[in-house]
């Protein structure tokens, strides 16, 4: 099976309706029309690969002979942000359970990456009453709005998910105007999320605390301690809320203390293996990062959800989540 398709393309084509038409028209390669599509919008390189497979047609026929056709759609998300839109979706073939594809255009129309590879399907709802109810691990920015970057139960949603103990993780950064940084994308300080206090979720007892590791270069990936700087607090029986990827030296509490929700643990920065600034959550039943166990999902109450009120709720990418309380 083709693991990944990979292309930078330089023209984009007319726009359907909506950027979720647009995706499904360009990542359907077992049709023959849709990789003429996305051959029309190709680079010299991803045009010379598909040319070299005989063309859209040809290589379609190889894709569809290695997947099959598409027989059932999990679930389709699209989220433009940083002058990006992505598409991705994921799907059941005839011969592959689950395959996602990913389109990423910029604010042309431009055709920037494409990929599709073998996934695992959605998996089983967990058991009820694992899950546990907390507060954002934020208070309102000082400009912009947070943002769901990752969030929810696919891998279409949430990459967390190939994990066992980030099954329900969320990625959560600042945006405003679409963006997530002004200024110099290499500088810390230009992200919004740079130095926004990072929150206790729930009252409970500090079982882990990880301060002195470095703030890492934007999009330098290389850190051997994935959470970075983090905290861990054991808020209810095997229930433990991970906050990571703090500032270097901003971290407040140490193992054993007692934290209130809505306390102050540390500020949001880019230690560990982070690609920018943001602040990572989850809940899993292990007391340390190294020994986190398995995921349990997490809702967050009082909050507004893309302007909506909700009471109780599991924000998914591409949703703005404000704070009520």
């Amino acid at each position: 099976m083709i693991a990944a398709l990979l292309a930078m393309a330089a023209a984009g084509t007319a726009q359907p309706q909506s950027a979720t038409e647009r995706g499904r028209a360009l990542s359907d390669w077992s049709s023959p029309e849709s990789v003429a599509a996305l051959a029309a919008t190709a680079s010299p390189e991803l045009k010379a690969r598909i040319d070299a497979g005989g063309g859209p047609a040809a290589f379609s026929t190889a894709i569809a002979g290695q997947m099959g056709k598409q027989t059932q759609v999990f679930d389709e998300v699209e989220m433009a942000i940083n002058g990006l839109t992505f598409y991705q979706r994921l799907a059941a073939y005839e011969r592959a359970p689950a395959a996602m594809s990913m389109v990423v255009w910029d604010e042309k129309g431009t055709v920037v990456a494409a990929t599709v590879q073998p996934s695992a399907p959605p998996p089983a709802a967990p058991a009820a009453g694992t899950g546990v109810s907390v507060r954002p691990p934020f208070a309102a920015p000082r400009e912009g709005t947070w943002l769901t970057f990752w969030g929810g139960r696919n891998l279409a949603r949430n990459y967390h998910m190939v994990a066992p103990a980030q099954t329900y993780a969320f990625d959560l950064l600042v945006v405003k105007d679409g963006k997530s940084f002004s200024g110099p994308a290499n500088e810390h300080a230009s992200y919004y999320c740079w130095n926004e206090p990072v929150l206790a979720a729930a009252d409970g007892v500090v079982t882990e605390a990880v301060d002195g590791l470095p703030d890492m270069a934007i999009g330098d990936l290389s850190a051997k301690a994935a959470a970075g700087n983090h905290v861990i607090v054991r808020v209810g029986p095997e229930q433990h809320a991970l906050v990571a990827h703090l500032q270097n030296g901003s971290v407040k509490v140490k193992a054993g203390d007692t934290v209130k929700a809505g306390q102050p643990l540390g500020l949001c920065g880019n230690s560990g293996r982070t690609s920018e600034p943001h602040i990572h959550f989850h809940v899993q039943t292990g007391a340390t990062f190294a020994d986190g166990g398995t995921g349990l999902p997490a809702t967050f109450h009082d909050m507004l959800v893309d302007g909506r009120p909700v009471r109780d709720g599991e924000p998914v990418r591409g949703q703005s989540i404000a704070v009520t309380e």
